[in-house]
């Protein structure tokens, strides 16, 4: 059998984009972070690193048993599958994120050089103890040491939660790049390539959100909150802060309806704060519904265009209301506003499927795409709009048909209707395929008591 291609990092990832991701990573968590292949050899520079561990890495010997102890935590976090942190070879907190592209492992992302508030002098003894035989200045060395500021364990944790969301991220851009340059080598298999490269398309769109904007915004509210004592800024800081992780981590997932509500309702709560008694909302789920699973975000478009053209343009109050219902076998998601209504020619764009690439049609489009990509003709839409009387959006999903009692004992059968390909009004019809490239996992992170790399045992880390 052919042998799979060994992948390489810098061959499916912006080398430049990943260093700005990595930098935007450590400035706003206040961390050390660096990206290393396999063995644990950097492939960037290296971001907000502390003078200790600097010059560990200026000696020989230092730098070659950081490098095989950063191998060694990104081998194990692989064996894991999630992130690991530990006590590095220096004595210094660290924590590994393996990257994984195409089901290989082709790196880690690395955060850390910490020490723990609590236990601070013990940690730093054992650090002078680790590093001295190496034959660094020892006053130098321990002032050193001794000015890096210890870290309370739950600012660690939240470090290494931000880590995963940085890891898929990357993982995400990665597999999106190989897929593209797989699909474009498969010009024969052209209506499997139409179906993949919209797939790809998207999550590379997806891929593109900027960490250093939501990081630096929400480092923002958190400061104007802190220094202003101001009880709105805290409550958009808090749901800012939710909204964004909530969309980091599932935007290429399936979530359940009932939190995709939560979402919204911290949405509108944002929203109300700057409309005053202008905006008023009310959201309706039946409990059934709570647990079934749809897009992530799917309907924050629907709502913010709501929000922006309905409510927006009027001095009047405005209602919006959303609402998840069973109809029959069908799961109906709906949207209303009792604000200005909508252009009788985009309710007719809606109704018809074409769409005409405006500001506001573009995120309904975007809306719909996703839906018929996940659903296929499963799908409907339905508007109905009047000049300043409001817009209703309704789309309606079918719900799958129950198992029959040894497929449930199987697996647990998703209550959507599967995917099959098709379009809003039919002005595209694909086939039904995958991307040739495997989804990465969605890497997670579980606060516990960190563990501590044994380089005597370490083995070289797995190729594929």
């Amino acid at each position: 059998m052919a042998q799979t291609q060994e992948l390489q990092i810098e061959d499916l990832i912006d080398l430049n984009l990943l260093q700005r991701i990595q930098n935007t990573f450590a400035e706003a968590m206040g961390v050390a972070a660096v990206t290393v292949d396999r063995e644990g050899r950097p492939v960037t520079a290296t971001s907000n690193f502390c003078q200790v561990c600097q010059m560990i890495r200026s000696t020989e010997e230092g730098l070659a048993r950081c490098q095989k102890c950063d191998a060694e935590g990104g081998r194990v976090a692989l064996e894991r599958e999630e992130l690991y942190a530990y006590k590095c070879s220096g004595g210094l907190l660290d924590a590994a994120a393996p990257i994984i592209i195409d089901g290989q492992f082709v790196g880690s992302i690395l955060c850390g050089q910490v020490i723990p508030a609590g236990n601070h002098e013990e940690f730093i003894q054992d650090i002078l103890d680790r590093n001295l035989p190496l034959g660094l200045p020892a006053a130098e060395f321990e002032e050193a040491v001794r000015k890096i500021e210890p870290l309370p364990l739950e600012r660690f944790h939240a470090a290494v939660e931000m880590l995963s969301i940085t890891a898929n991220h990357v993982m995400e851009k990665g597999a999106a790049n190989l897929a593209q340059a797989h699909l474009l080598r498969e010009t024969q298999e052209r209506a499997a390539l139409q179906a993949a490269l919209q797939e790809a398309q998207l999550r590379a769109l997806k891929a593109q959100i900027n960490p250093h904007f939501l990081f630096n915004s929400l480092t923002l509210l958190g400061y104007t909150a802190l220094e202003e004592g101001a009880s709105r800024t805290e409550e958009i800081a808090y749901n800012l802060s939710d909204l964004l992780r909530y969309s980091l981590r599932n935007m290429s997932t399936q979530v359940e309806l009932g939190e995709e509500l939560e979402r919204i309702e911290q949405y509108l709560a944002i929203q109300k704060i700057g409309f005053g008694e202008r905006l008023h909302s009310l959201v309706l789920l039946e409990p059934e519904l709570r647990q079934v699973e749809v897009p992530c975000m799917i309907l924050q478009p629907l709502v913010e265009n709501a929000v922006i053209h309905g409510a927006e343009p009027l001095t009047r109050p405005v209602t919006i209301t959303v609402k998840a219902y069973r109809q029959a076998n069908r799961l109906v998601l709906e949207v209303a506003d009792s604000g200005a209504g909508m252009p009788l020619e985009l309710v007719q764009a809606i109704q018809s499927g074409l769409f005409n690439g405006n500001g506001r049609s573009l995120g309904l489009q975007n809306v719909f795409q996703r839906l018929v990509n996940e659903y296929g003709d499963s799908v409907t839409v339905g508007v109905e709009s009047a000049p300043d009387q409001g817009t209703r959006l309704c789309l309606s999903i079918a719900l799958a048909e129950p198992a029959e009692p040894e497929e449930v004992a199987q697996e647990i059968p998703s209550r959507l209707a599967p995917a099959h390909a098709s379009s809003v009004g039919n002005q595209i019809a694909l086939g039904h395929t995958t991307l040739p490239v495997k989804m990465p996992p969605t890497l997670t992170y579980r606060p516990s008591q960190w563990g501590e790399i044994d380089l005597k045992t370490a083995v070289s880390a797995p190729q594929q």
